[in-house]
């Protein structure tokens, strides 16, 4: 059954109060940045995998201009040295780092030297949160004025650290104990990029929210078709191996004796997104999957298809140099499986409209709709094709047909995200268009994660709604199920059993259902 909203008649003033904050991580036109509202271009992943990072490295500690930044944040060991900031450069925050050494230190000292089994979680200074959480050796810190939330905080903090330990193992923990004045920024030298794309990818998505994959949206023949081109890529010692356009995944085939992590693949989606020159030719890198060991390297086979966004990438525990010939040849079957079978085609039309627009599925009322990127259409445009015989033939929609007006309340939603913890996949729709500015989507992520901390002691299945003066949040926390929705003041509450009836209609489409494995 669809969930039930706690409101009677309209999501709106009767809902909870919430905040609406606003901020970003961009400081204003007199720190020389973008303006926190400018539009977000409608160009899909890439402004979250952008190719620059402004880190300001001239900027220090004594430098007023680095105070005006949004959102810090820091690495540093136990000795205080800097090990990564996301803006300035790390050696010149040496006092900063070695301030917040000292603090957490001494309120270890103060507080929690009973028991060993607490330290510093956080503390509020004027309008700035610091939260801090302690891997091991290091401290991880980070400093908001954006209205960000304490667990969101540590939230991103814990996934920065999955991505360091993705990038070095665990093993660089246990050099900083044995040798606690190690200099650590020699071995984190250009993982910058990396850290910084994760970091927007968490505050301007709601992967934050979310433990999961993001499937690319395709017919179900073509996803066969897929998965089939990389179940007949049988290498030895081979853990797993998928195919992604762009961040999202089109195909996953697993070893029947590996169930991959999602947070672990997502950090090498991240690092591969983060990274032109792994997007180039054929690579071969060492990543380690923390869940699975987090102390020993797997390796990497990544590869793209030219002049596109498609990559295949395997996972083997063998470093052998007949490994990596071994999984190329497989490869480059499965790149002319891909093409034989049209498949590719149907990725590129997919990609062209992603992320899915509800506003414009509700409209049209066909199989597909257009992206964050795309214009107006009709909904015989929506129609992907495969190929028989070298020549188009057969037309199947990108998503499951309707009758036009079946989903009229779906034309209101801002935002919508369904997570199915079991899968771990997620689907996220396109943020409708007048709220697609730096502030207003970061927003929207930020008023989620609220939800998700009034409902954290809650027992599942919850939910609940808080309003803004302009928008209402809806979350619902069930076994099978998360939903997120942000929508109009004053929408009819049939809106929470609509979207939930059409992710339904449309699984098939947008989530990969089958576990393959070889």
């Amino acid at each position: 059954e669809a969930p039930v909203a706690g409101p009677p008649a309209a999501l709106g003033p009767s809902a909870a109060a919430g905040g609406g904050g606003s901020g970003g991580d961009d400081r204003g036109p007199a720190g020389g940045r973008l303006p926190s509202d400018a539009t977000i271009p409608p160009v899909g992943h890439r402004r979250i995998w952008r190719a620059r990072h402004h880190k300001w490295p001239e900027e220090n500690d004594r430098d007023p201009a680095w105070y005006r930044h949004k959102r810090h944040v820091l690495i540093f060991s136990y000795s205080g040295k800097p090990v990564f900031s996301r803006y300035g450069a790390e050696e010149g925050l040496t006092s900063t780092t070695g301030a917040l050494s000292a603090i957490v230190s001494k309120f270890t000292q103060f507080f929690f030297a009973s028991n060993g089994q607490d330290g510093l979680r956080y503390f509020v200074a004027g309008e700035h949160i610091f939260a801090f959480v302690e891997r091991g050796p290091l401290w991880l810190v980070c400093i908001s004025r954006c209205g960000d939330t304490y667990p969101d905080m540590v939230r991103l903090l814990d996934r920065v650290h999955l991505q360091i330990m993705t990038l070095l193992t665990a093993g660089v923990e246990r050099t900083l104990q044995q040798r606690p004045n190690y200099d650590m920024r020699k071995i984190m030298d250009g993982t910058d990029a990396v850290v910084n794309s994760l970091i927007r990818w968490c505050t301007q998505d709601v992967y934050l929210q979310i433990e999961g994959l993001e499937p690319l949206p395709l017919p179900p023949a073509s996803r066969s078709a897929a998965v089939d081109a990389l179940k007949n890529a049988r290498v030895p010692n081979v853990l797993c191996g998928w195919l992604m356009a762009g961040h999202r995944i089109i195909a996953l085939v697993n070893n029947k004796q590996f169930k991959p992590n999602a947070l672990d693949l997502s950090m090498i989606v991240n690092i591969i997104m983060s990274s032109s020159s792994l997007r180039t030719g054929e690579s071969w890198t060492p990543v380690c999957l923390p869940h699975l060991n987090n102390k020993a390297f797997a390796y990497a086979y990544i590869t793209f298809i030219p002049d596109s966004d498609v990559g295949i990438v395997f996972l083997s525990t063998s470093s052998e140099g007949d490994q990596f010939y071994a999984i190329s040849q497989q490869a480059t079957e499965v790149k002319k499986a891909l093409e034989r079978s049209g498949v590719l085609d149907d990725v590129q039309e997919s990609l062209v409209r992603c992320p899915i627009s509800l506003n414009t599925t509700a409209a049209a009322g066909s199989g597909g709709t257009g992206g964050e990127g795309a214009g107006e259409a009709s909904p015989s445009s929506f129609m992907s094709h495969t190929r028989s015989g070298g020549e188009r033939s057969v037309r199947r929609s990108l998503l499951a047909p309707s009758a036009p007006g079946q989903w009229r309340l779906l034309e209101g939603i801002i935002h919508a995200a369904y997570f199915i913890p079991s899968l771990q996949q997620y689907f996220s729709a396109a943020v409708s268009p007048e709220y697609r500015t730096r502030r207003q989507v970061k927003m929207l992520f930020r008023n989620y994660g609220r939800c998700r901390n009034l409902l954290k002691t809650a027992k599942q299945p919850s939910q609940i709604c808080i309003a803004t003066d302009h928008e209402c949040f809806y979350v619902s926390m069930a076994v099978d199920f998360h939903m997120y929705l942000a929508v109009p003041r004053g929408i009819s509450t049939g809106v929470i059993g609509q979207f939930y009836q059409w992710v339904k209609s449309q699984e098939a489409h947008i989530f990969l259902l089958q576990q393959p494995t070889w």
